[in-house]
C-alpha cells in the first residue's frame, strides 16, 4: 500500500496537500490524537477493531512514519484507551472498555447524533456552587468539561447545553440553583462566564483552512480515495478539537455573527463531499482480524444529517 499520497493535479488536491502541511506545521505533532480521530471516524462504526497496519498505512498518507505510529499506539494502550491483540505476527487494536465509554458521548457531539439544544429566547440557566476542600479542583474540571462556564473559583454557570455531571452531584457536595436575573442580562452573565473570543478565533481559522477544499469540490473536482480519506480525517481532527471545547450555548446567548455556525455548516458539507472517496478507500484498504473491515453501522449514515 502507498505510504504517501499520489501526485494529483487540480486545486482540490493542492488544498489537501496544504492541510497535510498545516498538520505538520503544528508542533508537537500528536500522533496519538490523530489515531483517536481515526478510531472515531473509521473504526468504531465498523466493529471497533482494526489492524495496526491499516493505521500505519493511513497515517503514512499524511507523511507520518511507522515508528511514530507504533509509539502512539503504545501510549494509548499504556493510558488505558486501547487494547492490543497479537494474532501471529499481526497486531490488532480496539478501544478498551474505558475508551468505549468515553467515545459514545464524544462521537454524538462531533457528528451531531444527539438532539441540539433548544434555541429558546430565554433559556434556563443553572448555577453550581462547589464545595470547599480538596475535591473542588476535580469537580470544577468535570463541570468545565461538561460545558459549564466559570463565574468564580467555586461558582459555575450552566445552560441547557451543559451536560449532566458524572456521579451524584449532591453526594459530591455540589449545590445546584436555578438562576433568575434581578438586573442585567443573560448575555452579560454568559460573557463573564464563558471566554468565547479564543474559540471564535479558532472557528475562523478552521473555516479558512477547510473552505478552499469545499469550494474546489463544489466546482466538480474529484479526489482519489487516498486524498479523500486524508482530507476527511484532517477535517474531523480539527473539528473534533473545536466542538468538544465548545460550550454549545443556545443561539439566543451567542453573538449574531458567531463563527461556529459557519464552521458547523462547512464541516457537514465537506464531510458529505468527501464521503464517497473516503468510503472507497476504507473498503479497499482497511483490515480487521477477519479480513476487510465490516460495513459501517446504521448510526454512521446519520452523521451530520
Amino acid at each position: 500500500m502507498p505510504t504517501t499520497p499520489p501526485v494529483e493535479a487540480g486545486a482540490a488536491a493542492e488544498h489537501v496537500e496544504a492541510l497535510v502541511e498545516r498538520l505538520h506545521a503544528t508542533q508537537p505533532l500528536r500522533v496519538w490524537s490523530l489515531i483517536v480521530t481515526i478510531f472515531g471516524d473509521v473504526v468504531v462504526p465498523r466493529g471497533g477493531e482494526v489492524w495496526a497496519g491499516t493505521l500505519s498505512d493511513l497515517l503514512g498518507l499524511m507523511r507520518i512514519d511507522a515508528p511514530a505510529v507504533r509509539a502512539a499506539l503504545s501510549r494509548l494502550a499504556r493510558d488505558g484507551w486501547l487494547d492490543r491483540v497479537k494474532v501471529g505476527r499481526l497486531s490488532y487494536c480496539a478501544l478498551s472498555g474505558e475508551g468505549r465509554r468515553a467515545f459514545g458521548p464524544a462521537l454524538a457531539r462531533v457528528y451531531r447524533l444527539a438532539p441540539a439544544a433548544g434555541d429558546d429566547e430565554t433559556p434556563e440557566l443553572r448555577v453550581l456552587v462547589l464545595p470547599e476542600g480538596d475535591a473542588r479542583a476535580a469537580l470544577r474540571g468535570a463541570a468545565l468539561a461538561a460545558g459549564y462556564g466559570q463565574l468564580g473559583p467555586g461558582i459555575l454557570l450552566g445552560t441547557p447545553s451543559s451536560a449532566e455531571l458524572p456521579g451524584n452531584a449532591a453526594g459530591n457536595g455540589i449545590v445546584t440553583l436555578a438562576a433568575s436575573l434581578l438586573s442585567g442580562s443573560q448575555e452579560e452573565l454568559v460573557e463573564r462566564a464563558f471566554d468565547l473570543a479564543p474559540l471564535a478565533a479558532r472557528y475562523r481559522a478552521f473555516v479558512a483552512a477547510h473552505a478552499p477544499l469545499a469550494e474546489a469540490l463544489a466546482t466538480g473536482e474529484r479526489l482519489s480515495g487516498e486524498a479523500a480519506i486524508v482530507a476527511r480525517i484532517l477535517l474531523i481532527h480539527d473539528y473534533r478539537r473545536l466542538i468538544l471545547r465548545d460550550p454549545l450555548l443556545p443561539r439566543a446567548l451567542l453573538p449574531a455573527d458567531w463563527p461556529g455556525h459557519a464552521a458547523n455548516a462547512l464541516a457537514a458539507r465537506l464531510y458529505g463531499a468527501l464521503r464517497p472517496g473516503a468510503e472507497a478507500w476504507i473498503a479497499a484498504h482497511a483490515r480487521a482480524r477477519d479480513g476487510a473491515m465490516p460495513a459501517a453501522d446504521a448510526v454512521e449514515t446519520l452523521r451530520f444529517t
